[in-house]
């Protein structure tokens, strides 16, 4: 399995209507990194931990416009739908050993601050 595979299943056990954390937590490294406009966290579990606190009861769903890789690193444009609404963003995923040390995503928080 490819980089850009291990990208293209993260999306589809995150992003495919009620996220399913289990899962989504195989494919990182136990020092995982994430960082966003609006959350950070300093591991794995730190992460899915956050993740958790949303609830499971919310669907997020994306639509993947392109995935781009050269080894260790890969990238994304996709179209992001949930509760804040649509928008655009761009995470950018860094491997080692096969699974995802590391994630930044690139998006616009203003749907989420507005959101009432």
């Amino acid at each position: 399995m490819t980089n850009a595979d291990v990208v293209r299943r993260y999306f589809k056990q995150f992003f495919s209507g009620k996220a399913r954390h289990s899962e989504v937590r195989l494919l990182l490294a136990d020092d995982f990194v994430f960082s966003d406009p609006l959350m950070s966290a300093n591991s794995a579990d730190e992460y899915v931990n956050r993740l958790k606190s949303f609830g499971d009861e919310i669907e997020m769903r994306v639509d993947v416009k392109q995935v781009v890789g050269d080894g260790d690193v890969v990238a994304a444009l996709v179209d992001y739908h949930g509760p804040a609404g649509p928008m655009a963003y761009s995470p950018w995923f860094a491997f080692r050993n096969g699974k995802i040390a590391e994630l930044q995503v690139v998006y616009d928080p203003r749907p989420f601050l507005q959101r009432k």
